[in-house]
């Protein structure tokens, strides 16, 4: 069994607790960074600017030890920060732990309202052809579109080990949120 890592934005909390329950039988450990999690706010555990030094503590301290991020992806994913580090921070590869897999599941409630945007560092990772098939690192899936979610955290696995992030995935990190309609 594996370990995954659940990145959203707190407005989808409950949401993303009923994934995880859901989820909870066919992974050994399923980890997210939700406020009762935190604490104190991620800025003040980290406390620093420099984007490398972030991405390496949000990965040794909150995603290592996993093998996929799931981005659950709710009316205002793509605008939270700390979504934006977390991604990057799956994305980077580590000589003692790699990179994982990575892919985006829309929530049934953003998929009941039409709400598709992606987080754009995980976008640029996804690539569609004329017919809509999907290659590259990342992959997006709508709750209807789906297969069982432990054979998407294995072909995301397969992915990490055999493809890489595009140039430039582990740059400019966000710096804020983004305001959310």
């Amino acid at each position: 069994m594996r370990r995954i890592f659940i990145s959203f934005h707190q407005t989808d909390a409950d949401e993303v607790g009923r994934l995880k329950l859901t989820l909870l039988p066919f992974f050994d450990e399923i980890r997210t960074l939700g406020a009762s999690e935190l604490g104190a706010d991620l800025d003040e555990r980290i406390n620093s600017e420099d984007a490398e030094y972030v991405m390496s503590q949000i990965r040794s301290r909150f995603i290592s030890g996993t093998t996929c991020t799931i981005v659950a992806v709710g009316r205002c994913t793509w605008a939270r920060r700390y979504v934006d580090w977390e991604i990057a921070a799956t994305m980077r590869n580590n000589p003692t732990d790699p990179r994982g897999g990575i892919f985006a599941m829309q929530l049934p409630s953003a998929a009941n309202s039409g709400w598709i945007q992606l987080p754009e560092r995980l976008r640029r990772n996804i690539h569609w052809d004329s017919q809509g098939v999907q290659s590259g690192y990342g992959r997006f899936f709508t709750p209807q579109s789906a297969p069982s979610v432990p054979e998407l955290v294995e072909a995301a696995i397969r992915r990490a080990a055999t493809i890489d992030p595009v140039p430039g995935s582990l740059i400019g990190l966000r710096k804020r949120n983004a305001p959310c309609p």
